[in-house]
């Protein structure tokens, strides 16, 4: 079962008083915890079964959106499969690659 936490933090009465709101998502398969992870910005994705307990840092292997965002940008023909990204919504794009193909986003 893979598990993601999400640290919110609310404020109330003109930012005086403030609290941790922490959600936890819960996955049986590793890719959706992936996708999750990566349209959500959330940087590790805990793995338990039994007692073993492991720890991954997801932008080890993927590029973050601010990483895709400087690389599209100096190499497009890559990612966009344009000759020049200008035209191109990246944030919408970087959405799209994580739903359709993945495996361009993967850092080597």
């Amino acid at each position: 079962m893979y598990t993601i936490k999400q640290t919110q933090t609310k404020k109330a009465l003109f930012g005086l008083i403030t609290r941790n709101v922490e959600k936890q998502y819960n996955f049986s398969n590793y890719w959706e915890a992936v996708r999750f992870a990566l349209h959500e910005q959330i940087k590790y994705i805990y793995f338990s079964k039994g007692t073993a307990k492991t720890k991954t840092n997801v932008f080890k292997y993927f590029y973050s959106l601010k990483r895709f965002e400087k690389f599209a940008k100096k190499n497009p023909l890559h990612f966009c499969n344009v000759s020049n990204a200008d035209r191109i919504n990246l944030k919408q794009y970087y959405n799209v690659l994580i739903e359709r193909n993945i495996n361009k986003l993967r850092t080597y």
